[in-house]
């Protein structure tokens, strides 16, 4: 019988929450990853959000118009990964401008990568470092 309590359903969690969370309208067009992407920063957190909204019977067809509940704990801060994997035509000042909120945060990147031999060469499959410190609040 102890052994019953370990077997809560994985959503449980996210329903003691719902006081700290938000709900989030669907648009037509909207899919958890890009909803996940917009709302927790990275789009393969989608099975967070399908976690938190147990309702949902099929991850690959949201309703617009339905109500998507997206837990505090779990919103996108201004601090974003501490790392990202570089892409072709990628460049220090694009990282810096998605990632960081500021393009002009592009030599802090720089400096916390020391292994860059040249800031304009950047190779695809690299990973960068991107410490909180280089994180400032948008410009006003």
């Amino acid at each position: 019988m102890s052994a019953h309590p370990s077997l809560a359903p994985p959503a449980a969690p996210a329903i003691h929450n719902l006081a700290a969370s938000k709900a989030i309208l669907i648009q037509p067009g909207d899919s958890l990853w890009k909803l996940a992407r917009r709302h927790l920063g990275s789009g393969s957190r989608w099975n967070e959000l399908l976690a938190s909204n147990p309702t949902i019977s099929d991850p690959h067809h949201i309703q617009p118009g339905a109500l998507l509940v997206v837990p505090a704990n779990e919103l996108r801060s201004r601090a974003q990964p501490s790392s990202i994997t570089v892409h072709s035509g990628d460049s220090l000042w694009k990282i810096a401008a998605s990632r960081l909120g500021s393009a002009s945060a592009w030599p802090c990147i720089a400096h916390a990568n020391p292994q860059l031999h040249d800031a304009n060469r950047l190779r695809p499959g690299q990973i960068l470092a991107l410490p909180a410190s280089c994180v400032n609040p948008l410009p006003r």
